[in-house]
């Protein structure tokens, strides 16, 4: 095996593996965001209230995670053009995350961080976009690092930092 192929074997397996991190991570953080909130809490608040948040979060979650959703299978199709070098799929599903990136759903926050981070992702899905037009899949999956990177840094955010002030 040539070294520039060992080398991109290497590239693609961490990928993965960095992928495949950020979807158990994310189903993970997604369980304990919809799990009910700690007994003390709901005993403070009123009936009223209680029925209102439930009404709220049962039209928001669905929502949510359908939107979630759609953005692993989106991840995933990359991976796929990734690891078959096909630039026209890497090229369709990074568009289509972009497009998701531009969304109301995507806008959990006016926080400007969270505004900072939501740029740093869109500038790394355009190098994907370029990197595929270009046929480059070794560029292409430097890109997709960087992606990758970008989901990590604005979910570790939106986790400590904007999910802390809210409760």
């Amino acid at each position: 095996m040539s070294i520039r192929r060992k080398r991109s074997v290497a590239v693609f397996g961490v990928l993965f593996l960095v992928s495949a991190g950020g979807v158990l991570w994310g189903i993970q953080h997604e369980s304990r965001v919809n799990a009910a909130p700690p007994a003390n809490e709901s005993a403070k608040q009123s009936t009223v209230e209680k029925k209102d948040a439930i009404n709220k979060d049962a039209k928001k979650k669905p929502a949510l995670a359908e939107f979630m959703r759609q953005k692993m299978d989106a991840s995933q199709d990359i991976m796929e053009g990734l690891l078959m070098e096909d630039a026209k799929l890497i090229n369709a599903a990074a568009k289509k995350l972009k497009d998701m990136s531009e969304t109301e759903h995507w806008r959990v926050s006016n926080d400007i961080l969270y505004r900072n981070h939501s740029e740093d992702f869109r500038r790394s899905v355009d190098k994907l976009i370029d990197a595929s037009k270009g046929n480059s899949i070794d560029r292409a999956a430097l890109s997709w690092f960087d992606v990758t990177l970008s989901c990590i840094d604005c979910h570790r955010y939106v986790r400590t930092v904007l999910v802390a002030e809210n409760d």
